[in-house]
This record gives C-alpha cells, sequence and structure tokens, in this order.
C-alpha cells in the first residue's frame, strides 16, 4: 500500500513538457528582466528569485490539483462558474460605476485577473452540463449553454477582448467534439453574430466597453497598411509608435537566426516592451533561435498530443471534455501568443502558458495542468485497483 502512494501517476510526458517549460521560463524571465530590473531599481536577480518563487508556488498549486479527486471537480464545477463570475462582475462594478479602471483584484503581493479563472471555469461547467443534460431542446440548450456562456463573455469583454475569443473559442470547440446537434451549433453562429453587432452598437452609443477600442485599433493597424510615404514627420512618428511592439518583436526574432545570440545576448531585451511576459517568445527566439523557438512549439505540441491520447483512454464525459478542453485552451493561448509576436496575429496582450514572468495567471495555468493529471491519475489508478483484483 505505501508503494502506492509514493507513485507519481499522470502522463510521464505531460509531467516532462511541464519541468521543462518551467526550466524555460526561469532562464528567459531571468534574461529579459535587465529594463524591468532597472525601472525598479533593483538587479536581475531579484526576478531569476520572484521567478523562481512562482514557478516552486505553480507546482504546488499543480500538484495540489494533481492530488484532487475527479468527483471534487465534478461537484463544484458550477459552483467555480459562479464564482468566476463574480469576480468578473466585481470588476464591471469597479469599472462603470465606481469609475475605477482596472482588470486586475490586488491579492496581496500578486493581482489578480479574473478572466484567467474563468477560462479554466468554463471548461470544468461544460464538462458537468454535457455530462448530465441531454439537449432535447434548444430552450435546453440555450438555457444550460448559451445562457451561462454569453454572462460570463459579456464580463470578461469588459477586461479582455482577446480572453473572451480564448473563451469563446475553447467552448465552441467543446461544443463540435462534444456532438452538439448540428442545428444547435449552426444557431449559436447566428445568435454570436446578432449578439457582436448589439455590444459594438452598444460600445459606439455608450463607450461601455473600453478594451473593444484598443482590439479594434490593434486589428485595424494590422490589416491596413498605411502609406508612409505620404506622411508628414509628426504622422509617421505616431505611426511607428503604434507599431512599436510587433516591428520591436520581429525584429528580435530576425536576429535570432538558426540557432541565437545565446541565453543573455539578446540586443532588444532593454528595447522590446514585455519581453518577460507578452514578448517573451521574440525573446527566446533571439538567444535561442529558430531551433529554440521550434523546441518549444514542439513542447505544446506534443503536450496537446497526450492529451487526445488522455481524452481517448477516458469512459466519462466529464472526463474527456475536462481534458480536451483545458489542453486545447491552452495550446490555443501558447499559439496566439506564438502568432502574435511572430507577427501573424494582432497584438493581444496573452503570456505564454508556464513561460511568462509568473502570478496568478502562471498559478492558475499550473492548476490547469495540475488537472489534467488528476484526471489522468483516476483513469491510472482504476486501472491498478482493476489489476489487482484479477490477480
Amino acid at each position: 500500500m505505501a508503494k502506492k502512494f509514493r507513485k507519481l501517476h499522470g502522463d510521464q510526458i505531460i509531467w516532462l513538457v511541464i519541468l521543462l517549460l518551467a526550466l524555460i521560463s526561469i532562464v528567459a524571465v531571468y534574461s529579459s528582466s535587465s529594463a524591468l530590473a532597472y525601472r525598479d531599481g533593483t538587479s536581475t536577480f531579484t526576478y531569476l528569485f520572484k521567478q523562481s518563487f512562482f514557478v516552486f508556488i505553480g507546482f504546488i498549486g499543480l500538484f495540489v490539483c494533481y492530488r484532487i479527486p475527479l468527483r471534487i471537480y465534478r461537484m463544484f464545477s458550477i459552483a467555480l462558474l459562479l464564482v468566476a463570475a463574480g469576480f468578473l462582475s466585481y470588476i464591471l462594478f469597479k469599472g462603470m460605476v465606481l469609475n475605477q479602471a482596472a482588470r486586475w483584484i490586488p491579492l496581496g503581493p500578486i493581482t489578480f485577473q479574473p478572466s484567467e479563472l474563468a477560462k479554466i471555469a468554463v471548461v470544468l461547467y461544460l464538462a458537468r452540463i454535457l455530462e448530465t443534460k441531454k439537449f432535447t431542446t434548444f430552450k435546453e440548450y440555450a438555457i444550460w449553454i448559451l445562457a451561462p456562456l454569453g454572462v460570463i463573455c459579456l464580463l470578461c469583454l469588459y477586461g479582455s477582448v482577446s480572453a473572451t475569443l480564448i473563451v469563446g473559442i475553447t467552448a465552441f470547440f467543446i461544443l463540435l467534439c462534444a456532438g452538439i446537434n448540428k442545428r444547435y451549433i449552426a444557431y449559436t453562429v447566428g445568435i454570436i453574430a446578432v449578439a457582436a453587432s448589439l455590444v459594438f452598437l452598444i460600445h459606439i452609443t455608450t463607450g461601455a466597453f473600453s478594451r473593444l477600442d484598443t482590439f479594434t485599433a490593434r486589428v485595424e493597424r494590422f490589416f491596413v497598411k498605411e502609406d508612409v510615404a505620404t506622411m508628414t514627420a509628426q504622422e509617421l512618428q505616431e505611426y511607428k509608435e503604434k507599431n512599436f511592439q510587433s516591428d520591436q518583436a520581429k525584429e528580435a526574432i530576425q536576429l535570432g537566426g538558426l540557432f541565437g545570440r545565446g541565453p543573455g545576448n539578446s540586443l532588444k531585451k532593454d528595447i522590446l516592451p514585455h519581453p518577460y511576459s507578452d514578448f517573451i517568445f521574440a525573446l527566446i527566439v533571439e538567444e535561442l533561435g529558430l531551433f529554440g523557438g521550434s523546441v518549444l512549439i514542439l513542447l505544446y505540441l506534443w503536450f496537446f498530443s497526450r492529451c487526445i491520447a488522455i481524452a481517448k483512454s477516458c469512459t466519462k464525459m466529464y472526463s474527456t471534455v475536462v481534458v480536451l478542453g483545458i489542453g486545447f485552451l491552452i495550446t490555443l493561448q501558447a499559439f496566439i501568443h506564438i502568432l502574435v509576436n511572430t507577427g501573424i496575429f494582432p497584438v493581444t496582450g496573452q503570456t505564454l502558458p508556464l513561460v511568462s514572468l509568473g502570478g496568478s495567471s502562471y498559478l492558475i495555468m499550473s492548476c490547469a495542468f495540475g488537472i489534467i493529471l488528476s484526471v489522468n491519475r483516476t483513469i491510472e489508478v482504476k486501472i491498478e485497483i482493476e489489476k489487482g483484483k484479477n490477480e
């Protein structure tokens, strides 16, 4: 019996991916934090220790979530969505009633962004509802799926458009994988189109969703290329300032070449905005080259392939949706970050899971990995029990 408790269950490849991402994170944050250290009047070692501490706390959160039985997640799935909605409502209240613009809630030494919790809560909620409801009518589907997701997405929209899109895309992916009636899916697409139009109309008339202005401006700059030859000196300067982030990220990647400039030798780490968070992939490619960037991409793909394998071994709808949903969510966020850094997507401000500078987002993503490993652990323990009975 003692042997059983000492064994570390869960997919060994996912454990390896987590460890490698954590090591890359510590090195990359340490290398990229010189400008941040100068601004705060400290040294880069401060951020080395800080990130190491966040990684340590992240591993604790991961291990706790890994040890929590699956029935507990099932039991509190709906409650967690309500908690996330409560935090998001608090942010909305502060912004629209108290006129205190903020997307984060201070929790001691760190700040907590409720939209990060909402990402995980939506997956767990959908897993629970898809397991318990048959959706024989569209009305039932609208009450239990569309209405709660619509509220969460609307609340997320106030703080982050990109987080809202990640929540929406992940939810849509889950519904497709769960085999929801195709007619309901078609209705959902139409409802989303109408809802998006109404949100833009409300924003145009009231200015309620300030983040929409930032998002649409970034998208417009990305897709509409202006003729710099006809600009005045002032207009050209303003244009360069608006595209500064993406231009610097692309230059950093170009400087990296095939094998990079070497760890700590980045030329852009003191120029590139947020090289330790929103643009950490560009920093990694500059220092480790195309080779290092490719390894990082393969780690996320390897992780998602293992999630698919685990989902195939699940016998319950809840377990399948949790593993596929969270696996897709993490991989989607990682690739949005990478595509932004490489100039393929407009700037969004999404961090690279388990790599960017830690905080509440690092802890929540660590817990997300832990939930996947919890599902896998449950499957492995059941198999071991069955084998024990047969021996």
